[in-house]
């Protein structure tokens, strides 16, 4: 009975942890009347955001901003996870669950770093790699994509994620 109902707190932790995160960002959500062109269609929201905020892109601060975005939430969200792994009323469970979610973050701040490394030693300028719910979205740092240069980086991507080709998007972005 006390473990469920330390479960049940450490859950309810999480989820109001996670809320306390969302929104503190600050980022307004689009209304859903509002009609989304085809080009917005299956863009990370995160990515969506800061596109539309840096529609003239100095230098790379598009790609430079969206990381530092990208790094301020996961450092909120590790220091959540950490925060349930130090408590000593965290059940065991519980405690390993965050650990479990520790480590799959880790190895997807891993594979980022992969991929958009791969992506640059092509000769890019710059990529932002994004990965939810086996979807892989390539943000490239190019005016336009070829066909060609498009089949390479979907092939590029879906190899170190282990995906088809067909499950990676890939947006160029000057």
């Amino acid at each position: 009975m006390v473990k469920r109902i330390a479960w049940v707190l450490g859950m309810l932790l999480l989820i109001g942890g996670t809320y306390w995160i969302i929104s503190g960002l600050g980022v307004e959500m689009r209304g859903m009347d509002e009609i989304i062109p085809d080009d917005d269609l299956g863009v990370d929201p995160v990515i969506g955001e800061a596109q539309r905020e840096w529609e003239i892109d100095e230098g790379g601060a598009f790609f430079v901003e969206y990381r530092l975005r990208r790094d301020r939430v996961r450092d909120q969200e590790l220091e959540m996870l950490n925060q349930v792994l130090e408590n000593p009323h965290s059940s065991q469970e519980i405690k390993q669950e965050a650990e479990n979610k520790l480590l799959s973050i880790i190895d997807l701040m891993e594979l980022e770093l992969t991929v958009e490394n791969m992506i640059r030693a092509q000769g890019y300028d710059d990529a932002v790699f994004f990965f939810r719910n086996r979807v892989a979205t390539v943000l490239v740092k190019k005016e336009r994509l070829e066909e060609a240069e498009f089949i390479q980086i979907a092939e590029i991507v879906a190899a170190a994620v282990g995906i088809e080709r067909e499950e990676v998007q890939v947006i160029a972005r000057s």
